[in-house]
C-alpha cells in the first residue's frame, strides 16, 4: 500500500471536514439490471453468487477510493482490496468468508468455491483482526430491499460495506437491489454511483465461462 500525502491531496479539506462528523457513514440502495445474469449465466450452472461477487469486487477495486483507509491522521490506498462475504452456517448463522482477489475470472471463481466451503465448515462467527485490506460483502437473498444500513465500529472504521439481495423480475428484465455504505471522508456519492454502474457493466458483459 502507498502512503497519501494529505497536504496534497485534491480531497484534504472533505477528508478533514467528515474525519470530523459525529456520523461519518452514508448508504445508498438502488437496483441494477442482472438480466444476463438471470437469464443466460444462470441456466449454464455457473453460481450466481460468486459471479455477483467477482463482479462487485471487479468494480469496487477498479475505483481508488474504495481501496483508501485511514488510521489516524494518515492515509493510505492499497493496490487491491480482497472480499470478505457472509456465508451460511448451519442453524440459520452465517460465517466470514475471504477470499483473495483476482480480477480473472475463472481464478476468482476457483478461489471462491474453496474459500466457502472452508467458511461453512465454521460453527461459530470469527472475525479478521486485520481486515483493513477488506472490502466486507453480503447477500440478502430473501428480500428486494430498498435501503440496508450495516454495523460498523465507529467514526474511525472506513471499510466499504456492499450487500445485494433478491432478483426480481419486471416486465422483461431482471433487477437485484444493492446498497454500499462507505465513509464520506474517503468516498463520496459519486464514487459510490460508479460502483453500481461498473457492475452492471461487468454483469453485462464479462466472459464467465
Amino acid at each position: 500500500m502507498k502512503e497519501i500525502q494529505i497536504s496534497t491531496w485534491p480531497r484534504k479539506e472533505t477528508f478533514e471536514l467528515f474525519r470530523a462528523a459525529a456520523n461519518p457513514h452514508f448508504s445508498l440502495t438502488a437496483d441494477i439490471n442482472v438480466t444476463r445474469l438471470i437469464e443466460t449465466i444462470k441456466p449454464t450452472g455457473i453460481s450466481t453468487f460468486n459471479v455477483v461477487l467477482f463482479s462487485l469486487a471487479k468494480a469496487a477495486n477498479s475505483i481508488p477510493e474504495f481501496r483508501t483507509r485511514f488510521k489516524g491522521d494518515k492515509a493510505f490506498e492499497y493496490p487491491v482490496c480482497d472480499p470478505s462475504v457472509t456465508v451460511p452456517i448451519a442453524d440459520n448463522q452465517f460465517a466470514f468468508c475471504e477470499t483473495e482477489f483476482s480480477d480473472h475470472w475463472p481464478t476468482f471463481n476457483n478461489r471462491c468455491i474453496q474459500s466457502v466451503a472452508q467458511a461453512k465448515k465454521q460453527e461459530r462467527l470469527e472475525e479478521t483482526k486485520d481486515n483493513d485490506h477488506l472490502i466486507f460483502f453480503t447477500c440478502a437473498p430473501w428480500l428486494h430491499f430498498t435501503g440496508m444500513t450495516h454495523a460498523h465500529n465507529g467514526a474511525e472504521d472506513c471499510t466499504p460495506r456492499i450487500a445485494w439481495g433478491k432478483y426480481t423480475q419486471r416486465g422483461e428484465d431482471w433487477f437485484m437491489p444493492l446498497n454500499v455504505q462507505a465513509h464520506h471522508a474517503v468516498t463520496d456519492g459519486y464514487h459510490a454511483a460508479q460502483l453500481f454502474l461498473k457492475t452492471e457493466t461487468i454483469l453485462a458483459e464479462e466472459k464467465f465461462t
